[in-house]
């Protein structure tokens, strides 16, 4: 049974919902022909997707996690690769432009996060349910294993709570190149970066979110060793900036619990102005950047400047 996505999955009082889409990209969104008329998320075992009728690849996928009911499956189980019938084969990227090629069918909702249930065989169809071609996108083989690898172990080893929601998808712009193999195949676009956004529950019993975008970008591909340099830190992002870039719509609470970045104090403020103010505003969140108070974080949804957003779309650089 495929009961997918939950939006309760972290506790009743921390309902997630799944990301809409924006005005540019509801006319975008598949109507899988195996689904009733307006279903349009996917269910499958411990996560859930929608597709994207244009690039043949999903707009997100959205998982639920529990690191602490995993289970381990056989080494030549649950890896087997399936066009998925409900949402039809001429709306998915087959495995034909993966084939020989230096491209990967890079999962989405990754095959070890959902590995987890009641018993092994149950963790081992939630491992082939992750094989669907609808959770694969175009990911260069250095990419895949290296940078997106990064942010992947994240979740696999999160330290800060055992129960995750862990939404993830690719970022197309402009600047996309497309692939093919022969003259007239149809083209793949291939995503110019991916982002991930998990959410927690903290020992405060408060949701906390952080967000993350990977840019595939020439440095990326060429470079098989950026893990080892990478500090996940530096990637971090605002769901403000994934919502921008993918024009996905979020639930607010994604917005309210992931501050980072934003704030209304200076760019520099010394070590005993900051302890001054934690003692005097017990609201305050502390960024590496200063001081950020409530009002600020909800302000901080409307403060992102449609030029930045153009600029960054132009710095995406291909071969």
């Amino acid at each position: 049974m495929r009961d997918g996505y939950k939006l309760n999955f972290l506790g009743d009082n921390f309902r997630i919902e799944l990301p809409r889409p924006g005005l540019a990209l509801i006319s975008d969104i598949l109507q899988p022909p195996g689904l009733p008329d307006g279903e349009f998320v996917i269910p499958y075992i411990n996560y859930s997707l929608s597709m994207s009728r244009s690039t043949r690849q999903a707009l997100y996928s959205a998982a639920n996690v529990d690191l602490r009911k995993m289970q381990k499956v056989p080494s030549r189980k649950g890896r087997n690769w399936f066009i998925d019938t409900r949402v039809g084969s001429g709306n998915q990227i087959p495995n034909y432009p993966y084939q020989g090629t230096l491209w990967d069918r890079g999962h989405l909702t990754r095959r070890t996060a959902v590995t987890w249930g009641k018993d092994a065989d149950y963790a081992t169809r939630a491992s082939n349910d992750s094989c669907a071609y609808t959770n694969a996108c175009m990911q260069h083989k250095n990419f895949n294993e290296d940078d997106w690898r990064a942010v992947e172990l994240l979740v696999s080893h999160f330290k800060d709570a055992d129960k995750l929601t862990v939404i993830t998808g690719p970022v197309f712009t402009k600047a996309d190149r497309y692939y093919t193999r022969e003259f007239e195949d149809y083209p793949v676009r291939i995503p110019a970066a991916f982002w991930k956004i998990l959410s927690y529950v903290g020992d405060d019993q408060k949701l906390k979110t952080q967000a993350f975008v990977f840019f595939q970008d020439l440095p990326s591909i060429r470079n098989a060793k950026g893990r080892a340099r990478i500090r996940l830190k530096d990637m971090q992002v605002t769901t403000t900036e994934v919502s921008l870039w993918t024009g996905l719509e979020f639930d607010q609470v994604l917005f309210d619990s992931n501050p980072l970045k934003f704030y209304d104090g200076p760019e520099a403020i010394t070590m005993k102005s900051r302890n001054e103010l934690i003692k005097k505003h017990s609201n305050l969140v502390e960024l590496d950047a200063g001081i950020g108070g409530d009002e600020s974080v909800r302000e901080a949804r409307e403060m992102f400047p449609l030029e930045d957003f153009y600029e960054l779309i132009a710095e995406v650089s291909w071969v």
